[in-house]
């Protein structure tokens, strides 16, 4: 079989649905006999129940999170880290999702946390990158207090408080409030 079709895809982490893709086809047998022979050759290994990932590379963790529920995306302390808008050092990826998981896999803990549909699947302010979702510092922000009142956060200078404000009103009256209280006491 031909395995130069996975190996120059761009992905590091896929599922059946993106080998059928990648190989042009819908039989089930040949996906079985595909991975079953590329995992003979070690060239593939398992990470969970239907997800697999190139043996030689590294993975994209990111990727990975989001091959764990399609209705997701990057957020909450995960991007408020890489963000700088709080200082503690999370091992976890944190994940917005319409179902709450956690699963342990190569060193890492991922963690989706259930979000309403009518919040989850506003686009609004989520950036889709080429093999995951992520959500801008605004809409993590906002994911975050949503889930947790009164979060504190540690530095709040990178926010645009245009866009937070806008992304807020997806969410209760609550969230709404926090918005303007963080902005009337953090806005330069």
């Amino acid at each position: 079989m031909n395995f130069l079709k996975l190996l120059r895809s761009r992905k590091t982490v896929f599922t059946v649905e993106d080998l059928k893709k990648i190989l042009d086809t819908t039989n089930s047998s040949t996906i079985r006999n595909y991975l079953s022979r590329a995992k003979k050759k070690w060239l593939v290994e398992q990470v969970f129940y239907g997800i697999w990932k190139l043996s030689d590379k590294d993975i994209d963790i990111f990727e990975l999170a989001c091959k764990l529920n399609k209705k997701s995306y990057i957020s909450f302390e995960t991007v408020l880290k890489k963000q700088w808008a709080i200082f503690q050092y999370y091992e976890t990826v944190f994940l917005a999702s319409d179902k709450s998981i956690e699963k342990i896999s190569l060193h890492t803990t991922f963690k989706t946390i259930k979000l309403k549909n009518n919040i989850l699947l506003n686009p609004i302010w989520i950036e889709h990158k080429q093999t995951y979702s992520i959500a801008s510092l605004e809409r993590a922000i906002c994911d975050r207090i949503y889930m947790s009142p009164k979060y504190y956060f540690d530095n709040l200078s990178g926010v645009n408080w245009e866009k937070i404000e806008e992304i807020s009103q997806i969410y209760n009256k609550r969230v709404i409030n926090e918005i303007k209280f963080l902005k009337q006491n953090y806005a330069q």
